[in-house]
């Protein structure tokens, strides 16, 4: 990160989006440089008073560090426009629903306009970025539903991989009740 210094202060200049693309192409952890990249689109939008937040496989990935991982980053924001400009501004090129950079090697799927629920946002801090990533037990609900729903078993096998890694800090409560309000809760290990 590049300071200037004035008087006796230290103050943080942000990156620039040539700079941060070319630490993203030195960085050789495929976790790390997403979670850069999805920081560098939240600064941005934070400074719209707008926001992003990381969900479906990618955040799945995130909370098990790396014990399934997934081809593309799912993202849900405020304000769909802006993000797709910080997306251009960045080098990704629309194709189809995904934004992809071949720079990189990271595809970007913005999933809904606007974030449904946030009540259990979770936020991972990367060098001096927030993440904002969907909660856990979000998490848990939305891959219930996808085994449940469309007999997915590797939904399943995260489902219950997030249960377990999470078991101390889940809101046991409020997962019982989206479950029910899912109709998912005969699904949900008791």
């Amino acid at each position: 990160m590049t300071t200037a210094r004035r008087s006796n202060k230290i103050t943080s200049r942000p990156l620039t989006a040539r700079t941060l693309v070319s630490e993203l192409k030195k960085e050789p952890s495929e976790l790390k440089k997403k979670m850069l990249l999805l920081g560098y689109i939240t600064d941005r939008l934070e400074r719209k008073s707008q926001s992003v937040y990381l969900v479906g496989g990618q955040a799945v990935e995130t909370y098990t560090a790396g014990q399934f991982t997934t081809g593309d980053i799912d993202i849900t924001t405020t304000d769909q426009e802006a993000t797709e400009e910080i997306l251009a501004l960045l080098g990704f090129k629309r194709e189809g629903m995904v934004w992809i950079n071949e720079a990189i090697s990271v595809a970007v799927h913005i999933v809904d306009m606007v974030p449904k629920r946030v009540e259990k946002v979770r936020t991972i801090h990367v060098r001096n970025y927030a993440v904002r990533v969907v909660g856990v037990e979000e998490l848990i609900i939305d891959r219930l539903a996808a085994a449940k729903f469309w007999k997915s078993q590797r939904d399943a096998e995260q489902a219950k991989a997030l249960l377990s890694g999470f078991s101390k800090s889940i809101d046991v409560k409020y997962l019982r009740r989206r479950a029910k309000e899912e109709k998912v809760d005969d699904v949900l290990p008791k």
